[in-house]
């Protein structure tokens, strides 16, 4: 007999394999903020923090604090609010600070922008409604004024939709493997079934651009975790041969699982190049040097410090 339990949970328990550490925010009762339709704006405004340091423009370098809060002010006498919200100014700001902009202003949907949205959402989701989430991206719009906040706001909107989908999805999901583990690549494959399923759900509520950009490394982690279980199952491989398809699950997962921008397209520019200098007619300390340069080339310090471990610089 079939057991229910939810693929959402499932999944997310394996492919996080990694611990992540939020800079925790207290979000209880006690730091709501009560706001009333005839509450001054003001309210919505607290001190303003330190900023990130980052070589790369963020929602916390684009932040704006000001006492005017135009659109939450609108916001709160349109929807006759009165009532707690599970938010303030500050939570929003800090959630949502390590967000990338690019050099036109624009969001960077990447895995830290998926982690900023979660930290803004996840915790306080059961207590949002549509009025209260309205008040959340005004006073988005209002730190925010221009694109980004628009931006923002709307990704803001688009991912509460989406974790209000994803909980009814994993409410209804069926699976037949037990919760335990999997006994051969049919079982797998009955789970990574689930999880395109719950891909195309994001792209329905993200679109497939942010989509993509977002859950490009949760995506990766999933796709090894699914290659890695499939290939301990499969009884059809030799010891060697599935130890040579490790490391090629591996290699790939390495490919397009690093949290830089971009860095699938980066990584791969850099390799091609890197080839062609190892194959040059140079002595092997010319080749170093020219290696060196080019990864000064397609990597800051701060993202050479994350790719550190793999050694690319390295004839």
């Amino acid at each position: 007999m079939s057991k229910k339990r939810s693929v959402i949970i499932a999944i997310t328990a394996i492919v996080i394999a990694a611990p992540i550490v939020f800079s925790m925010i207290n979000s209880s009762d006690s730091n709501s903020v009560k706001i009333g339709a005839n509450n001054s704006a003001a309210e919505l405004t607290e001190v303003e923090p330190q900023t990130l340091e980052e070589q790369t423009p963020t929602i916390a370098t684009a932040w704006q604090w000001s006492q005017d809060n135009k659109n939450a002010s609108k916001a709160i006498t349109a929807n006759n609010s009165n009532k707690t919200l599970p938010f303030t100014a500050k939570f929003v700001y800090e959630a949502l600070k390590a967000v990338k902009l690019d050099e036109d202003g624009n969001v960077i949907h990447d895995h830290d922008a998926l982690l900023s949205l979660d930290e803004a959402l996840l915790r306080i989701q059961n207590k949002l409604d549509r009025e209260s989430l309205n008040i959340l991206q005004a006073i988005i719009k209002d730190g925010l004024p221009g694109k980004a906040g628009e931006q923002t706001a709307q990704i803001v909107g688009d991912y509460y939709n989406y974790l209000e989908a994803k909980d009814e999805f994993s409410r209804t999901s069926d699976i037949i493997t037990e919760s335990s583990g999997h006994e051969s690549v049919n079982a797998v494959e009955k789970d990574q079934l689930l999880y395109a399923e719950l891909k195309s759900l994001r792209d329905l509520h993200l679109g497939n651009e942010v989509s993509n950009g977002l859950f490009r490394i949760t995506d990766s982690d999933a796709q090894y975790m699914f290659a890695s279980m499939k290939l301990d199952v499969d009884e059809s491989l030799s010891a060697e041969e599935k130890a040579q398809q490790r490391l090629e699950i591996e290699a790939q997962h390495m490919q397009y699982s690093i949290n830089i921008t971009n860095w699938p397209d980066r990584y791969s520019a850099f390799q091609d190049t890197k080839q062609r200098i190892i194959s040059a007619s140079l002595n092997n300390e010319e080749k170093q040097r020219q290696i060196t340069e080019l990864l000064n080339s397609h990597f800051n310090a701060n993202e050479q410090k994350r790719i550190e471990h793999l050694g690319i610089d390295k004839l």
